[in-house]
Order: C-alpha cells, then sequence, then structure tokens
C-alpha cells in the first residue's frame, strides 16, 4: 500500500458543513490500494457505561464510497449527519486480512488482538467541533438556477448616445467610447428574455474614464456616458419585472488615480488625511511625469511608489483596513444594494483582504440575504468559499482545462483527471453556485480561441450546460461572434440579424432550454466512460443523458452494456438505439436521453 498517497484535512474542502447538520467526508488515497474503507464518527462528549461496567465511546462505523478516480488517486467519500452537530472521526482502511487505522497521527496497522480504534484515544481521531450553521454557504436558492448573460455596457447598444463613432467600428481599440448605455439595455430587455436568460452580469458602470471602467472615480454615481442612477433604477424594475436578476461588477481592490482621495495624496503626501487609504511606498508618490490630463505618464521600467494593480500606475490598490476607506467603499455597497441589485462580481477579489470580503458579505447580508456575492479569483479558490466572504467564484478551475482539451493542448485522460479532482475537492454546496464560463470581456472570444471552428464551439458550451454550477454566455457569443484578446473581444454587439449565425443562436436557446427541464444536467458529478472519446453520462431519479464530445479524428466508442439501448438525441428529437459501439466522425456530438 501506498501510505503517503493518503490525505484528510478537517475543517477544508475534505471537511465540510453541508448544511445545518451535515457533514461532507472526503479520504484521499491510491487508486485501487484498498478493499474497504470505513469512517468512524461520534460525539466527543458521547460517553455510557457498557454491562461489564466499562466506560465507552457511543460512535457509528460506516462504508464510504469509492466516488471518484484519477490516473492516480482514489477519493472516497461520505455525508454524515453527527449527533448534537459534533463529530471526532478517523478512518479504517481494510486490504485483504490487514486493518489500518488513519488518524491525526497518520497511518497505523491495527492487530487482531488490541484494535487501535478500539481503545477510543480520541486525540488520534480528527475533530470537527460544531457546524455552526451561520459559518455554512448562505447562498440564496435561486442562484443555482440562473441562466446568466454578460454584457460589456459600452458596447452592447446604444438608445439617444451622444457618441460620434460608428456602431460596430473595426478595429476596435482600447478606450474607444461607443456609446453603449442603460437605455439601450433596457430596449434589449425583451431580446435578452426571449433568449432564456434568468440573470444578466453588467461589467462596472460606476463613473470612469476608461471604456472598460475598472478604474473607478465615484462609487456613487453612473458614469454620465451610460446614463442616470434613475436609469439604472428603471433597468432594475423592468428586469425584475420580467424575472431576471441583476448583477453588477465592484471594483474594490483599486481605483482610478483621478479619484479625489488620491489626488489628495499626490497634491498633499504626508498631510494628506487619506494617505493611509492608499499603500503608499515613499514620498512623493508620484515618481512619474502626469499629463495635462491629469494622467500618469509611467515609464514601464519606473516602478511606482505605492502598490496598485499589477504596476499600473493608474490604478492605486486600496487600503481597506483603513477606516475612511472602509466607510467609503462600504457605503457604496449599501447604496446600490438598497437600490435592488440581486449580486455583486468582486473583480479581483483574490487580493482583497479576507478581513474586508467578510465586510462586504455582513454589509450586504445584512441589507438583503438574497444578494450573491461571486468573486473573481482566478486560481484555487477555496480558502475564500467557505460562507463568510464570498458565495462562489468564476470557474476558471473548469474552464481552463476546458481550454486546453478542446485546443488539443491535452488529452482526454489528462481533462478528465483535472475535472474528477476539481469535483472530488469543491464543496457541493459551493460547486453548485459557481459561475460557469468559457469566455469574457478578458478573454479570447470562444469562437476565435477555437479557430472559428463551429463544432468545437459547441462541444464548448454543451460541456458548461451539462456541468454543476451557473451558465453563463458572454454578450453576441449567442449568435457567432468572434475575437482576439482585448480589445477585439469588446466589439460592438451585432443587431443586425442578417449578419448573425441563427443555427447557433437556435442551439445557445436549446440548450437553455435542456437546461431547465432535465435536472440531471446540473448535478455534480459525471459518469466519464473509458476510451479516448469524451463521453459521460449525468443522471439523476428524473433522467439520463449520455454526452458524446468526439474530437478531431475519427474514432469507435465503446459503450458498456449498462447504457446500451434506447435514446433520444435530443437536439434532432431522432430516436436511436445504442449498441455496444459507436462509429464517430470528428467532432461527432451528441446529446442523448434515456428512453
Amino acid at each position: 500500500m501506498n501510505i503517503s498517497a493518503l490525505w484528510h484535512q478537517a475543517k477544508s474542502e475534505y471537511a465540510y458543513a453541508y448544511d445545518k447538520n451535515t457533514l461532507h467526508i472526503l479520504l484521499r488515497t491510491a487508486k485501487n490500494d484498498w478493499d474497504n474503507v470505513k469512517i468512524i464518527y461520534g460525539d466527543a462528549f458521547d460517553w455510557t457505561r457498557n454491562n461489564d461496567r466499562q466506560i465507552v465511546w457511543n460512535h457509528d462505523i460506516l462504508t464510504m464510497n469509492k466516488r471518484y478516480q484519477t490516473r492516480l488517486f482514489d477519493y472516497y467519500f461520505i455525508a454524515i449527519q453527527p449527533k448534537d452537530q459534533r463529530a471526532k472521526y478517523a478512518f479504517t482502511l481494510t486490504k485483504g486480512d490487514d486493518t489500518y487505522f488513519f488518524g491525526t497521527a497518520g497511518c497505523q496497522m491495527v492487530s487482531q488482538k488490541d484494535k487501535l480504534y478500539d481503545t477510543y484515544d480520541l486525540s488520534l481521531y480528527y475533530n470537527y467541533p460544531f457546524i455552526h450553521s451561520e459559518d455554512s454557504s448562505q447562498t440564496p436558492k435561486w442562484v443555482k438556477d440562473t441562466l446568466w448573460y454578460q454584457i460589456f455596457p459600452d458596447r452592447f447598444n446604444r438608445v439617444d448616445s451622444t457618441s460620434t463613432l460608428k456602431w460596430g467600428k473595426l478595429p476596435v481599440n482600447n478606450h474607444e467610447l461607443y456609446g453603449g448605455n442603460l437605455k439601450g439595455i433596457i430596449a434589449k430587455l425583451p431580446y435578452i428574455k426571449d433568449m432564456g436568460f434568468t440573470g444578466i452580469y453588467l461589467n462596472p458602470i460606476f463613473k470612469s474614464p476608461s471604456a472598460h471602467k475598472y478604474d473607478t472615480v465615484d462609487y456613487y454615481s453612473v458614469d454620465p456616458l451610460f446614463g442616470t442612477t434613475k436609469d439604472f433604477k428603471t433597468l432594475l424594475d423592468e428586469s425584475h419585472a420580467l424575472n431576471i436578476k441583476i448583477m453588477i461588477d465592484g471594483v474594490f481592490n483599486h481605483v482610478d488615480f483621478t479619484h479625489p482621495w488620491f489626488l489628495d495624496v499626490i497634491k498633499n503626501g504626508e498631510k494628506s488625511i487619506y494617505k493611509d487609504c492608499f499603500y503608499i511606498d515613499q514620498y512623493p508618490v508620484a515618481n512619474f511625469q502626469v499629463t495635462n490630463h491629469g494622467r500618469p505618464l509611467q515609464n514601464s521600467t519606473v516602478k511606482p511608489n505605492f502598490k496598485t494593480f499589477a504596476y499600473s500606475a493608474h490604478m492605486p490598490k486600496w487600503h481597506t483596513n483603513n477606516p475612511l476607506t472602509q466607510k467609503h467603499l462600504l457605503g457604496a455597497i449599501s447604496f446600490w444594494t438598497s437600490l435592488g441589485v440581486d449580486a455583486w462580481r468582486l473583480d479581483v477579489s483574490n487580493e482583497i483582504s479576507h478581513r474586508f470580503l467578510r465586510q462586504i458579505m455582513d454589509t450586504v447580508r445584512a441589507i438583503n440575504k438574497d444578494v450573491y456575492v461571486l468573486g473573481e479569483n482566478m486560481d484555487n479558490a477555496i480558502p475564500w468559499l467557505f460562507g463568510n466572504q464570498m458565495d462562489a467564484v468564476m470557474n476558471y478551475q473548469m474552464v481552463h482545462p476546458l481550454w486546453k482539451f478542446l485546443e488539443h493542448q491535452i488529452t482526454v485522460d489528462e481533462f478528465k483527471d483535472r475535472m474528477v479532482t476539481y469535483l472530488a475537492q469543491t464543496p457541493k454546496n459551493i460547486l453548485e453556485n459557481m459561475y460557469n464560463l468559457v469566455g469574457t470581456h478578458d478573454q479570447v472570444r470562444i469562437k476565435r480561441r477555437l479557430d472559428d471552428d463551429v463544432r468545437r464551439e459547441k462541444q464548448a458550451f454543451i460541456w458548461m450546460f451539462a456541468s454543476a454550477g451557473t451558465p453563463s454566455v458572454y454578450y453576441g457569443d449567442e449568435i457567432g461572434m468572434t475575437g482576439d484578446h482585448d480589445p477585439d473581444n469588446r466589439r460592438c454587439m451585432i443587431w443586425d440579424e442578417n449578419e448573425w449565425d441563427l443555427d447557433f443562436q437556435s442551439f445557445i436557446k436549446k440548450l437553455m432550454i435542456l437546461r431547465k427541464t432535465y435536472t440531471s444536467l446540473s448535478v455534480a458529478d459525471y459518469g466519464f466512460l473509458s476510451g479516448d472519446v469524451l463521453a459521460f453520462t449525468k443522471s439523476d431519479q428524473s433522467s439520463t443523458v449520455l454526452i458524446i464530445l468526439n474530437q478531431e479524428k475519427q474514432q469507435i466508442l465503446h459503450i458498456p452494456k449498462a447504457f446500451q439501448g434506447d435514446y433520444q438525441n435530443l437536439f434532432t428529437n431522432e430516436k436511436m438505439v445504442v449498441r455496444d459501439k459507436m462509429s464517430l466522425k470528428a467532432y461527432d456530438t451528441y446529446m442523448l436521453l434515456r428512453s
């Protein structure tokens, strides 16, 4: 046995509160190393005397389920409901006639004469001291069923705009203002509703000098180019009347160089009352020239004398542990939450202090317990996702390997390994609320990423819509828009239907209908079939769907006997019989409903 492969950690993604009564427990072992794995658990304070007048610990022993397997590891899983919300627990593992005990002191063989776990030395047991419901995930119930549509406001639609730029001009350049506005979004709410979306994620709308608005100047006002607070309230009200939620982007890691507080620091240096609202390394603060428009003229070789987003001098970083900063930013969050926003997306959330993230969560939930808080963490986000900082993150953990697979950079087996590891190590109550994506304003559009090959693009969207979490579509992807890196991925939305890929639009609408119809598509686990084809089942009590996403070569898919039988093609509605083998052409794609 490979003892070194054993891994567990209490109060982590390996042991977390799923709800106020339930713990989810995960144990990692080497692949195919053990015949049986069990958990021993009980309340540390629950002892009684037996008939022999011996004091014994009251506990349960249950068999764990081997739920996940990669090429290296097995992951054993169980959900338990401990008495009085407390649990001391450890594991026993058997191989042939040998039994091992695994706890806080590691793995030890259990002799038949003196079974280690019968001594009840609870110092050797892991501990979950108490399930506090307020510490577990409190994500609003509406989130997991939401279908998001992401809008970059300046490029979506304009009504009564003052911009002189031709709508749809190419190429697109950074900081060009095309005049998209809130009235333009309001005018297109019927289109968004007809497509089937139930949530809109807006890139920043607050006052800012740029087109992207990730450099806020005033957190308390809508950028005049987008409209007014009244326009935004109209957008909220009309969206809510259509049962569409609104999520806005909050940029609280950094601010624009021309924010009045930072300009005061530039002017007054150490005498400024705002100097501790930022991370100033040394004075004078501006160790570079400033243009006539008040913008930094930074030499790329000169590091600013203050902390910034990346090394961008025009985006100084907030010091969010400062009381003035907290009052300013939390006040803005309170203002817009009270106005009626349904969700916040926090930009660069992994660079914001954990303490301030908790303050943000406390602020919004005190106003409305049904507000969703989403973060932009591009790496593993588990330390942020235990209920008191953010509800979920943009799901780059899932899309990074998906991109690599569809770009033919990794194999089917490598992709499945990464997906299984992601599933195993992500709490299930977080998984169902993740913001899934295949493209955003920060990424090459999915169509261009896949060489404008619509067959592969469809596979990307099928994977996303058949995964736990909330699917999202970046504006224009649904009609076949393409584009390279920023700024080309932020082209103006095409509203001439003669230029739309109507087949692809119908495909996206169909996926949304299927997602709403078959709950099995949103369950956590994929039932992967073996072989070189990416094929898997999604199942629950109501349905089983077999999904096949073949890649660039013709090959044979072998179907296990359990999944042979009658199916319905969910895209064509044709009936078909699945036998032991399927001959697949390049990029053949199926979503088949088991009859």
